[in-house]
């Protein structure tokens, strides 16, 4: 392996969407900051509003995420019209896609109903999560644009909406939580109003990007078909992709679950430690974006040796990434939860958490760089696979057995996904390297 960094091709990059993915995860964390401030029962609340929330809407961000590597192919053949058709196609399926996500999340709230969480929790999660629901239009519509956009190479656009945005979210959250000034007091109802607004304003801008600043030739935008071709090809991709994701996060929420049932204290805690974990998280995506582009393009041009090398590149940075995010969080584990709550049960509960996501960092970002990786060079269904083996056959039963069984309580649940998360980690690496020895050899 050579230690070649790419710092010149990747930081470029890579660092416009890692702060556009940290500006989305950004308002999440402040949703359960502010809504800290009102009480265990609210922070709660959140939490299982968005452990519900957020599965459906990993799926269509998956689903969104199969339009960058086809657009970053059609550039590296310098075909822009094709770019173009897909970029048409895909918007009709993201479309589709959100109703599919609506009523996705409503079957897991039905569902969630019935696995002893606080009814208060419950009662209190309703009204935001419909909120949140109805953001997912605008939200897999902005998507569309934005994945054309990267897949363009064009990553700086993106990330000034993603930050505008979000920096309008979390001013209204102070707004309609509290009750600012002329602003009505709602809650963590506020918290959702503010979402759907922001949401709205970043499609809006992300399309008259695309079509009014020359992203896009709004002649070619007319002239293109939506036709079958393109939407199966785009399914094959964004279909096993939105599922890579829904395994990962679900055990997420499963986990969410299962600590709830441990009480409200716990769960809060959970909330807690995964807002911290989220923003690594979402960090090492923009790395695995930014690897889908990169390996994309090269791929287009038939540069398998330079494909490789890219791949490689950012697994590197991935690593001394999130190795410093997790000596962060471990030396701060302390201090950081004081910032969403002042509850010292909660606080102590959440640093216990931080030391096990201290574990599990590297493992995390190598797993999504890789799934990035795969993806550039359209590789999705074994690694669909491999993600349902990792979560699902192996994360998920170890929860409940170290969470319940042995009485480790919300550590037992997060050691759990620890293992699930390397055992997804190393097998991805192995499938990326091996694939692409298939091509040279090929």
């Amino acid at each position: 392996m050579r230690w070649d960094f790419q710092w010149r091709e990747n930081i470029p990059l890579a660092l416009p969407v890692i702060v556009g993915q940290i500006g989305h995860i950004a308002a999440s964390v402040a949703d359960s900051m502010m809504v800290g401030a009102l009480g265990t029962i609210p922070l709660a609340a959140v939490s299982l509003a968005s452990s519900i929330a957020s599965v459906p809407l990993v799926f269509g961000i998956g689903m969104a995420y199969g339009l960058t590597p086809m657009v970053a192919h059609a550039m590296g053949q310098a075909r822009p019209f094709k770019a173009v058709r897909l970029l048409k196609n895909g918007t009709v399926v993201n479309a589709f896609t959100s109703a599919f996500m609506f009523l996705f999340a409503l079957v897991l709230f039905w569902g969630i109903q019935f696995t002893g969480q606080e009814p208060a929790v419950v009662e209190e999660a309703r009204t935001y999560l419909w909120i949140i629901m109805a953001s997912y239009l605008p939200f897999m519509l902005f998507m569309s644009a934005k994945q054309y956009l990267e897949g363009m190479g064009d990553t700086k656009t993106p990330m000034r909406i993603s930050l505008y945005g979000n920096v309008g979210n979390i001013g209204l959250n102070a707004l309609l939580i509290y009750g600012w000034g002329p602003f009505p007091e709602w809650g963590i109802v506020g918290a959702g109003v503010a979402t759907i607004i922001a949401r709205g304003y970043m499609m809006m801008a992300a399309w008259w990007f695309v079509l009014r600043r020359g992203k896009a030739d709004p002649a070619d935008w007319l002239r293109a078909k939506v036709t079958g071709y393109p939407i199966r090809a785009l399914l094959k991709i964004g279909i096993p992709s939105g599922f890579q994701y829904i395994f990962e996060v679900s055990a997420f929420a499963a986990s969410a679950w299962i600590i709830g049932t441990l009480g409200a204290t716990p769960l809060a805690a959970h909330q807690v430690a995964i807002s911290l974990a989220s923003i690594s998280y979402m960090a090492a995506t923009g790395l695995g974006a930014a690897a889908t582009i990169r390996i994309g393009q090269a791929m287009g041009r038939k540069d398998l040796a330079g494909a490789k090398a890219a791949g490689t590149s950012l697994f590197l940075i991935t690593i001394i990434f999130m190795a410093l995010t997790g000596l962060t969080f471990f030396v701060f584990r302390h201090q950081l939860p004081w910032a969403y709550t002042q509850d010292p049960a909660v606080v102590a509960s959440a640093a216990a958490l931080l030391v096990v996501a201290t574990i599990f960092q590297i493992s995390d970002g190598v797993q999504a760089t890789a799934l990035g990786a795969l993806r550039g060079i359209q590789d999705v269904r074994v690694p669909t696979a491999i993600t349902f083996v990792a979560y699902y056959v192996i994360a998920l039963p170890l929860e409940w057995y170290f969470g319940h069984i042995l009485g480790w309580g919300a550590v037992g649940v997060w050691s759990a996904l620890a293992v699930g998360l390397t055992v997804s980690a190393v097998w991805l690496s192995l499938r990326f390297y091996r694939g692409m020895e298939r091509r040279r050899v090929a």
